[in-house]
């Protein structure tokens, strides 16, 4: 009788050492599980920074770029500028900054404000202000 009941004692202990492993490898594949969740939204986090940091390198390089143009493009306006004044800004002495002085008379600039205003639109009015079209 003595046997039997360690036997079945023993059973026990083995059922209860077995139904505890199955606990542990549970949590273990349940550890893998979340790990492997976790590595895949670190994975997705990472290509997401190297997108966004191909995207500010691009950035800056076509800023630069753009900047280099603006520079190119205002050296070249200031080259054109200064071989129409003469060499430098204002030079000549033609008005400020290469804009010609208006040399005409005042009888002259009416009669040219008479031709640009009403002899083309207004031409039966222009005789009683009077221009001469």
């Amino acid at each position: 009788m003595k046997n039997k009941i360690v036997i079945l004692i023993g059973m026990f202990a083995c059922c209860a050492v077995h139904a505890e492993t199955d606990y542990i490898d549970m949590q273990i594949h349940e550890l893998q599980q979340r790990r492997d969740a976790l590595q895949a939204e670190l994975d997705a986090c990472e290509e997401n920074t190297r997108k966004f940091k191909i995207a500010g390198v691009a950035t800056l390089g076509a800023t630069g770029v753009g900047v280099v143009g603006n520079i190119a493009l205002h050296n070249e306006i200031k080259k054109i500028e200064q071989s129409k004044n003469g060499g430098g800004y204002g030079g000549g002495g033609s008005g400020v900054a290469g804009i010609k002085a208006d040399t005409r008379s005042n009888e002259q600039k009416g009669n040219d404000e008479c031709r640009t205003l009403y002899c083309v639109d207004f031409s039966d009015e222009a005789a009683e202000y009077g221009c001469e079209c």
